[in-house]
């Protein structure tokens, strides 16, 4: 492949995560290519959004179905974070990253240099359980019922 029809095909699968705000698969990017009428292989997707990994323009996201899906990361390059609904696959981005005072205190506790880290919490959202409010059949996190030393 060359150079120059990489960079068309990456130009195009960035538009196409662009203007979605939630993460898409490669079928889905695929699907979104071919309805806008762009020739570009399945395989070609796959390579691309591998590279555009690599390059640290994308962030792979799991939303436990077995697929991975992506999506473009901020302009400071740092990893989103996410509430994942297990029932319906909503991904919730959060705006800032609720642990990165640890990550110096670990960084600099463990003389460590952090390349990245990922923080993703999967449950299920307020639609998926009823307007109601929380389902009081469900289990919360041991994490969430432990006390604070």
């Amino acid at each position: 492949m060359s150079s120059s029809r990489q960079t068309r095909n990456q130009k195009l699968i960035l538009e196409v995560l662009e203007q979605r705000s939630q993460p898409l698969s490669a079928q889905e990017i695929f699907l979104e290519l071919r309805n806008a009428n762009h020739t570009v292989g399945l395989a070609t997707v796959y390579r691309v959004l591998d590279a555009l990994r690599n390059e640290g323009k994308l962030q792979a996201v799991n939303l436990g179905d077995q697929q991975t899906y992506y999506q473009v990361l901020p302009s400071n390059g740092h990893n989103r974070h996410h509430l994942i609904c297990t029932e319906c696959r909503r991904v919730v981005p959060l705006p800032d990253c609720p642990v990165g005072d640890l990550e110096e205190q670990l960084a600099s506790r463990y003389q460590f240099v952090i390349e990245y880290h990922v923080l993703d919490f999967y449950g299920i959202c307020a639609e998926c359980r009823g307007k109601g409010g929380p389902n009081p059949g469900l289990q919360r996190s041991p994490c969430l019922e432990a006390k604070p030393q």
